[in-house]
């Protein structure tokens, strides 16, 4: 398995999902000696009012969404021996993921079940429902 998986993208959004999803890739990437990239994809209209503090005047909204998420994941990375890295995009969730996966070459893609976008999932359906049905690569889905 080591020589077939290396490069393994884990798309975080925050949820709870996500972040136990990034708790599988860095084990499975441990254990076949993998380099993780952390994607996170912050959505145009995302995310949801009240579940970040309010970007202050003169921050990017990007970054400043970006960094309270990382927050959340960042000490399980750094105490890590993990090779990893991290990209930042804006844009649809799915679709970046996908694009990400095949400009990259990615072997794999480890996605949480469940993510923050509650309205994202109800105008176009589920984000891992896509980046399955979509992405150029295997993609192992994390309840």
């Amino acid at each position: 398995m080591e020589r077939y998986i290396q490069k393994i993208l884990v798309p975080i959004d925050g949820s709870d999902s996500s972040k136990k999803a990034l708790e599988m890739a860095a084990a499975f990437a441990q254990k076949v000696k993998g380099e993780l990239t952390i994607l996170e994809v912050i959505e145009d209209f995302g995310p949801l009012p009240g579940y970040y503090e309010a970007v202050p005047e003169g921050v990017s909204r990007l970054k400043w969404i970006s960094e309270q998420r990382f927050e959340k994941v960042h000490p399980m990375l750094e105490n890590s021996s993990i090779k990893w890295k991290r990209i930042v995009e804006e844009g649809y969730a799915a679709d970046k993921i996908c694009e990400i996966a095949e400009s990259g070459n990615f072997d794999l893609i480890i996605i949480g079940n469940r993510g923050l976008s509650a309205v994202a999932r109800f105008l176009v359906g589920s984000v891992s429902d896509r980046v399955i049905h979509h992405a150029p690569c295997s993609v192992m889905v994390v309840k």
